[in-house]
């Protein structure tokens, strides 16, 4: 009995141990490798021929309404905006807002995060995203908003507000960042579990989750929006979050202006590590301006796109457009 007694302690403190590495080997993300230099358009007729030159390797396998794309008053203006869609959807998510945003008299550039936008709404392709990527096609795209407006505006919803956090954090010439619904980690989970979750997700096989198990890929909505994602692409989007917010505690964000915009009604994402970031670069000296739709409005996660059954447009919209133009406080 007391051999048995030993041999159970001694396989319950080896168990302890292997947790324990696991837990801290996961902990341990890899780094993200720094993009070239800004290469910033120097004139508004660079900037132009720059988007034709994306949309002219963007292929024909990409819906034309997902193509990347700019919407301009016909020559330089005082803010260019960039506008980067959400995760499985693509430009189009925007064109309301930014036609909205023209009118205003700022340039917009609507760019195709890549892999997106395919005709086949059932390809494999996002389970080749990458951190890397993204932080390329953000960096390509405020280069070219640099040629058509004297300042710029960058702002992303979900995914691509993690992609607008790692602008902020490293262009100076990033005159505001707007983060909407910022998906750094999945709703009531820990930024601790979240952190391992992601390693551990980029280490094992792809799999690909149903926005909606029951539809499937009848799911209501946009008809752009591919209606699964790849647990790799997701893992990389994570990746860069938790990058974003290890640097945010070592230096200041270099982007002038910064807004957070989140709702209580989110279905999809932690708030508080958004949360966590404003308080990271507050204690840094930034300026953090945060909006929280409350949970009364039924404002959820993509509040951008008209044709989500769910959408409330005429309320987050005023709120993005003041965040977007610089209104002191977006409510």
């Amino acid at each position: 009995m007391n051999r048995f007694v030993r041999g159970a302690a001694w396989a319950a403190a080896c168990l302890v141990v292997v947790v324990a590495v696991l837990w801290f080997l996961l902990g341990r993300s890899d780094p993200i490798a720094t993009p070239g230099p800004p290469r910033s358009a120097a004139t508004y007729a660079e900037a132009l021929a720059r988007i034709d030159s994306i949309r002219a390797h963007e292929g024909p396998d990409i819906r034309p309404a997902c193509r990347t794309r700019a919407l301009v008053v016909g020559d330089r203006t005082a803010n260019a905006i960039v506008l980067f869609h959400g995760f499985t959807n693509c430009p189009k998510q925007f064109d309301s807002l930014a036609t909205i945003l023209v009118r205003s008299g700022s340039n917009v550039i609507l760019p195709r995060v890549p892999r997106h936008g395919l005709g086949d709404r059932m390809t494999p392709e996002l389970t080749r995203l990458t951190a890397e990527e993204l932080t390329r096609s953000g960096m390509e795209a405020v280069d070219i908003a640099r040629g058509l407006g004297a300042r710029v505006t960058v702002a992303g919803l979900s995914s691509s507000a993690v992609v607008t956090a790692w602008l902020a954090q490293n262009r100076s010439d990033v005159d505001r960042a707007v983060l909407i619904a910022p998906s750094f980690a999945p709703r009531g989970m820990e930024a601790a579990v979240a952190r391992r979750l992601t390693n551990a997700m980029r280490r094992t096989p792809n799999f690909f989750v149903w926005w909606d198990r029951k539809r499937k890929a009848a799911v209501p909505g946009p008809r752009q929006c591919y209606p699964r994602f790849a647990s790799h692409a997701l893992a990389e989007v994570y990746r860069l979050g938790f990058a974003v917010l290890d640097e945010a505690g070592r230096a200041a964000p270099r982007a002038r202006h910064l807004a957070i915009v989140t709702t209580a009604s989110d279905e999809g994402v932690n708030n508080d590590i958004a949360k966590e970031l404003a308080r990271r670069w507050r204690g840094r000296g930034a300026l953090v301006r945060t909006y929280e739709f409350p949970e009364s409005l039924d404002v959820r996660h993509d509040m951008i796109d008209p044709e989500q059954p769910y959408q409330r447009i005429h309320i987050s919209y005023p709120v993005l457009e003041r965040a977007l133009q610089g209104a002191d406080d977006p409510s």
